[in-house]
């Protein structure tokens, strides 16, 4: 578990814990009732399943085990509003309880847990205006405003919550966009190092054999091996100048271009690659959407993204690919019908030698993001297993 590697966080969580576990139990052993009735006996199972769960909790932490801490310390909350009702500090218990899920940075257990709490809590308004009015004098004394204090506390939580989620999503897409911007160095340098010491053998190897193919004194029956050999030479020097487009400056200059242009020009380009494999494209474009690029590395990306999507459609199908404007930016999107991703093959996505095709290397896709970094673009997928994948690539506009 990440947030736990450090030790300096096991030691601020371990005295956070005894901390809370030793005012719980304060608050069973100073009840003003010791006597075993209900009250004592659910406060009592509650500080020991709460207990149990924090002491737990960052050796088997999973999604699971955060969802029943946080709705068993709702039910903490709930039976001291219940089993208290002169304690008028449960209510803000109650009213403050999503700011524990905030805690946990995950979106679908606050949102489950902020609209529960508002069922809850209502439930539990209406509880005090209809049957305990007398118990809960607090609330029914002024029942309009503390109903609204309540909404408005959680629309304050709310917000925190979308701010602080906000904040961390684009701390951790800023993270990414480093770890595969030195992946690219990374494999640059690797390129730079070696590429051209195995470019120069390969070469000469290749000359030869085109040499001894026209040679006379060679028997025909051993020539026929020579073309499956050029083949593979060729395939080879392919994967170098992969290489070398990563670990060499690119000279071509950016200038005003039109994407849709070159999506048109594209589309065309690979419009009988696709038919060969049955494979339809479906163009939905915008209007005109300027951009600065090179047209030679801008099409050179879009290539790489469509067979990519072409070669995951086994059975055929249709490419849908379409082109808008999002504000100051254009946006393309390449969905294709293929066998899909789960979510930690998209995450290595753009890793050297990382590829899905048995045939691959890798290397495309780290070119595109190449391409995008240069030109301030950037590259998301979208997939599902069985379901497909969508490409979609963003574009600062001119």
């Amino acid at each position: 578990m990440k947030e736990f590697n450090h030790i300096a966080n096991i030691v601020l969580y371990r005295w956070t814990a005894a901390l809370i576990i030793a005012i719980m139990v304060l608050g069973v052993v100073t009840s003003p009732s010791l006597s075993w009735n209900a009250g004592i006996i659910i406060q009592s199972f509650f500080v020991v399943v709460i207990s149990v769960l924090l002491i737990i909790y960052p050796k088997k932490e999973s999604i699971l085990l955060r969802s029943i801490l946080i709705f068993t310390i709702a039910g903490y909350f709930y039976a001291f509003f219940i089993y208290y009702p002169l304690t008028a500090l449960n209510f803000i218990f109650i009213a403050l309880l999503p700011a524990v899920a905030i805690g946990f940075f995950h979106k679908k257990l606050f949102y489950t847990i902020w609209i529960l709490n508002f069922a809850g809590a209502f439930g539990a308004f209406l509880y005090v205006y209809f049957e305990e009015g007398e118990k809960f004098s607090f609330l029914k004394g002024d029942f309009t405003g503390n109903v609204l204090d309540f909404i408005g506390a959680q629309i304050m939580l709310y917000f925190i919550f979308f701010i602080t989620n906000n904040r961390i999503d684009r701390i951790s897409q800023y993270y990414d966009h480093i770890q595969k911007s030195e992946r690219l160095k990374m494999t640059g340098q690797l390129a730079a190092a070696v590429a051209h010491e195995i470019r120069n053998p390969i070469a000469v190897v290749k000359g030869f054999l085109q040499l001894y193919r026209e040679d006379p004194n060679i028997p025909e029956s051993a020539k026929e091996h020579f073309q499956l050999m050029l083949l593979e030479m060729d395939q080879a020097e392919s994967v170098i100048q992969d290489f070398l487009s990563l670990s060499k400056p690119h000279d071509e200059h950016a200038s005003l271009v039109d994407l849709s242009e070159i999506l048109k020009s594209v589309t065309d380009l690979l419009q009988s690659y696709g038919s060969i494999n049955n494979i339809q494209f479906k163009v939905d474009q915008a209007e005109e959407s300027f951009i600065y690029g090179s047209k030679v590395e801008l099409k050179q990306l879009l290539v790489n993204i469509m067979k990519n999507s072409i070669e995951a459609m086994k059975k055929g199908g249709e490419i849908r690919i379409s082109s808008r404007t999002e504000g100051d930016y254009a946006v393309v999107e390449i969905a294709d019908e293929g066998v899909g991703m789960d979510q930690e093959e998209i995450k290595e996505l753009g890793t050297p030698f990382y590829s899905l095709k048995s045939s691959g290397t890798g290397l495309g896709l780290m070119i595109c993001y190449n391409i995008l970094e240069k030109y301030g673009g950037s590259l998301q997928f979208k997939s599902e297993k069985g379901a497909g994948t969508t490409a979609i690539l963003t574009f600062k506009k001119a």
